[in-house]
């Protein structure tokens, strides 16, 4: 059986199509529970057979093979928002079958293994163990308790979705087939986006629109997910990780491998108009420069920076405009709104910096504290790190530094390992992620967990992936 099925570290080949066929059911079963719901049926109903035989058949086989379930939910977490197949009362996808069920099949290992699944412990998994703990202590004087509750248990999934991806990644081969699979999942959502774009009515997934400066109609594909800037958050990490790749290849097998899909994503990354994914793909991308090949570095620098000058002529207007807002945000409501929610955040500290507003409760308390000029339709944070102060108090803050410090100790780690190919992918995907992290909301983006997870795996092996 193959690797990717039985989690075999001696082998990178890709999963049987006995796999392929069950990552069709996940599309299968979301599509099918989409037109139910918009078919307004209920459960119980006889309509809905298919999709709840196919959520029985997948947490059976995430349960008994929790590391095949880990693959199938990497192919499903675009679909975590978009379709249902449960009743109205409760809907539930496809991705949140895989992920209970892979959860559970992992704890199962846990305790029939007696431990020894557990993955190793770094300063990375604390950091985000705090999270959770920040977030039961929230509860204490939340404005929300039931909201804080369920925040916090999201959290929880979260954690525990981590590690089983440390566990998953143990070794370096296995961390290098995961890597292969969210770059291609990755490109797989590009081919659905452009169809988006050229066929904004097309009614498949989500697009959002809005108006620019010249009054133009902006077309912003955004696939499944609830937001065009996560879409552009797993891109931009996608591409991250195929140009630290690239960089590195020997081979013209390599260098194809890996760079078509670094092109790919990279374009669908620029087509999604998200400007917090093009900060985090270019401080990413200078890290991929800086931390290349010594013999190779000098050219690559000189070769990128030829390129990207060469390349604004051509670059549309919609582009380029949007970048130029980057260096005057007072002259977009977005972006003058996120500065002031800064401002905002600060003056919230006064009063929650020991306790917090509770998780999920910020804007409850943030109408009070709104600056003049911010949106009044804005209420939710669009920044990570003072908001995690501001809604789970010093415990949250505490949570972040140890975050903060985990990346860094898995930086140094790299670094005395010469910055071998596939832990500095994921570091520099990681980078990424969190420097948009300070213009989004990152939170609960699964992505953001996956590569956080990824690299406290590839920062312990002791080895690595043959011409990586």
């Amino acid at each position: 059986m193959p690797a990717a099925i039985t989690g075999d570290a001696n082998s990178t080949r890709l999963p049987s199509l006995h796999t392929v066929i069950l990552a069709l059911c996940i599309v299968a079963a979301a599509v099918t529970g989409a037109y139910l719901s918009q078919s307004g049926l209920q459960w119980p109903s006889g309509y809905v057979l298919l999709p709840a035989t196919i959520a029985v058949v997948l947490a059976a086989l995430a349960l008994t093979k929790p590391d095949v379930g880990l693959i199938l939910l990497l192919v499903a977490i675009p679909l975590f928002d978009f379709a249902t197949l449960g009743p109205a009362a409760a809907p539930f996808t496809a991705a949140h079958v895989l992920l209970v069920a892979t959860i559970l099949g992992w704890l199962a290992r846990v305790v029939r293994d007696r431990g020894e699944t557990l993955p190793a412990p770094t300063w990375l998994l604390g950091g985000l163990s705090l999270l959770v703990v920040a977030g039961l202590g929230s509860m204490i004087a939340s404005l929300a308790p039931a909201t804080t509750a369920f925040n916090t248990f999201r959290l929880l999934t979260l954690l525990l979705l981590s590690a089983v991806v440390m566990w998953r990644a143990s070794t370096p081969k296995r961390a290098h087939e995961l890597v292969v699979w969210l770059v291609w999942i990755a490109v797989a959502l590009v081919g659905v986006e452009v169809l988006q774009y050229l066929v904004p009515g097309i009614g498949i997934g989500r697009i959002a629109t809005q108006g620019l400066e010249s009054s133009a109609l902006l077309v912003r594909p955004a696939v499944f997910f609830l937001d065009p800037n996560f879409l552009a958050g797993y891109l931009s990490a996608a591409a991250l990780v195929c140009f630290a790749m690239l960089v590195r290849s020997r081979r013209w097998m390599e260098v194809v491998g890996w760079g078509v899909p670094g092109a790919v994503t990279a374009g669908g990354m620029l087509l999604t108009f998200s400007r917090s994914a093009w900060v985090g793909f270019a401080v990413g991308a200078v890290l991929v420069l800086l931390t290349a090949p010594a013999k190779r570095r000098k050219w690559l620098i000189i070769v990128t920076v030829a390129l990207a000058f060469a390349a604004i002529p051509f670059l549309p207007s919609t582009v380029t405009d949007r970048v130029a807002t980057l260096f005057n945000p007072q002259s977009v409501n977005s972006l003058s709104t996120r500065y002031l929610m800064i401002v905002s955040s600060v003056a919230m500290l006064g009063r929650y910096w020991l306790t917090g507003t509770g998780l999920g409760a910020f804007e409850l308390a943030y109408p009070s504290y709104r600056q003049p000029g911010a949106l009044a339709r804005i209420l939710h944070p669009h920044q990570l790190f003072l908001s995690l102060w501001v809604e789970m108090g010093l415990l949250g803050l505490l949570a972040e530094l140890v975050i903060f410090a985990g990346i860094g100790v898995a930086w140094f780690k790299i670094h005395r390992r010469g910055y071998p190919g596939l832990s500095v992918a994921v570091l520099v995907a990681a980078v990424a992620l969190v420097v948009e992290s300070f213009f989004q909301y990152y939170l609960f983006f699964e992505y953001l967990w996956l590569f956080l997870a990824l690299l406290a795996a590839v920062s312990v092996h002791r080895e690595e992936v043959s011409g990586a």
